[in-house]
């Protein structure tokens, strides 16, 4: 009876000391996850810096191409009425040799050089505006965004003899970033443009529409220029791929203008091949108003 309580005490003992080990194991291998996970959430954080850290300069170094792109535009923009001025200024030089220039034929010149300075000083009104550092999100109209994008492009499309059509069945209010969505813009209109020069497109098209459907604001631009080639459409929104030589594109066009609409408005930018060439296709949720 004796021998059979200690066999019973020593069971008791080994129970005891087995369960204060597995206390043990459990308590040290929560102590390694809390340690582990806290060493992955570290390197979780760190990774997701980096990437925004990545983004941050592709879309730097978009705006910086935007501002030799702006500088492209203002001399579209201002070659036209610069000739004016020079032709004007001849005819008040041609009209005082002949003896001809009274106070009423000057007005008149001054005032076609007036209007003139004015449409220019316009210009560069509207340029500064896009360029101008905003990351306040508003709620603005489709139509009045796509306006402003083409008011930017509209000189330099008619210099290539591109002739653009713009189809609106329903405006809508959307939310985010206004000038930034300008630029999405420009970067699709800006690679119809380059695509319709290089394949020397002879009647060179771009066509926008604007329509709303299940509550959602959707922009399409079209053009003609044959579409894109297998082999490159799913790189097309890749960071820095590019179809261009390197002097005249660094690739980050269409990512970053994927990344607007994806990342800061939550949207959808797809592209597909239709009959005459390829369909850029934004979908936006709409807002209420």
């Amino acid at each position: 009876m004796f021998e059979f309580f200690i066999f019973n005490q020593y069971y008791i003992y080994f129970i005891f000391l087995a369960i204060l080990i597995f206390v043990f194991y459990l308590f040290s291998r929560r102590k390694l996850n809390k340690s582990y996970n806290k060493k992955l959430e570290s390197e979780v954080n760190k990774q997701l810096l980096l990437l925004r850290q990545k983004d941050e300069l592709l879309i730097a170094q978009s705006k910086l191409a935007a501002v030799g792109e702006t500088l492209s535009h203002i001399a579209h923009q201002w070659k036209q009425p610069l000739n004016q001025i020079n032709s004007v200024v001849l005819n008040i030089e041609e009209d005082f040799e002949e003896k001809k220039l009274n106070k009423k034929l000057l007005e008149n010149h001054l005032n076609e050089i007036e209007k003139l300075t004015f449409y220019m000083a316009d210009t560069i009104t509207s340029f500064n505006t896009y360029l101008q550092p905003n990351d306040k999100k508003e709620v603005f109209s489709v139509k009045e965004a796509l306006n402003n994008a083409l008011e930017l492009v509209d000189k330099l499309l008619e210099s290539k003899k591109i002739k653009c059509k713009l189809s609106i069945k329903e405006d809508s209010l959307i939310k985010g970033v206004k000038n930034e969505f300008i630029q999405a813009l420009l970067v699709i209109l800006h690679n119809a443009k380059d695509v319709l020069e290089e394949r020397q497109i002879h009647t060179k098209k771009i066509a926008i529409k604007i329509y709303v459907k299940n509550i959602k604001a959707y922009i399409e631009i079209e053009d003609n220029a044959g579409g894109i080639k297998d082999k490159d459409f799913d790189k097309i929104f890749d960071p820095y791929f590019t179809t261009k030589t390197h002097s005249q594109g660094t690739g980050h066009g269409l990512c970053m203008a994927k990344m607007i609409i994806e990342k800061s408005m939550n949207g959808k930018l797809n592209v597909k091949n239709e009959k005459k060439g390829a369909k850029f296709c934004i979908s936006l949720a709409k807002e209420l108003k």
